[in-house]
């Protein structure tokens, strides 16, 4: 009787083990994808910002504007560009901060300097300025993405 009690002890703590890990992989589990949707929606935010600031510095070196309300509508932006880019600091791999800085700095210098060629169109001159460290941010948040979720950082 000794054995049969100790038998059935012990298969209760082994199931007891199992259900509990299962449970953990379970959470573990929800809690990255959590974590990615979460990433998701700030890369996704910082994209609009990098677009809005784009918009304006199309404002500024194609058509021209300049007024009180386009430096206060180019300051906004560029401020959002910064902390949405500080966010992605936060949250995500040094891949995508990297790549998010770079393409920061190269939207907030064509937003203040132009894009460094005089001639007309300004607009494809300053997508043309912008491109590649756009590209860049998205090829590495595409890799990112890709990868299993993992830690804060890489």
């Amino acid at each position: 009787m000794t054995w049969t009690v100790l038998a059935s002890f012990a298969g209760a703590v082994v199931g007891a083990l199992a259900s509990s890990w299962a449970v953990v992989r379970r959470t573990a589990h929800e809690r990255s994808e959590e974590r990615r949707k979460e990433q998701v929606t700030h890369l996704t935010a910082f994209l609009a910002a990098v677009q809005e600031a784009e918009r304006v510095a199309v404002d500024r070196w194609h058509h021209r504007m300049s007024d009180e309300r386009w430096q206060a509508r180019a300051r906004r932006a560029v401020d959002r560009v910064w902390v949405t880019q500080k966010t992605l600091h936060l949250l995500c791999s040094t891949e995508i901060n990297d790549a998010a800085r770079k393409l920061a700095f190269a939207v907030h210098e064509v937003v203040r300097d132009g894009p460094g060629d005089p001639d007309d169109p300004q607009d494809e001159k300053v997508w043309a300025y912008i491109r590649p460290s756009r590209n860049e941010f998205l090829d590495a948040g595409k890799r990112h993405l890709r990868a299993a979720p993992s830690g804060r950082r890489s």
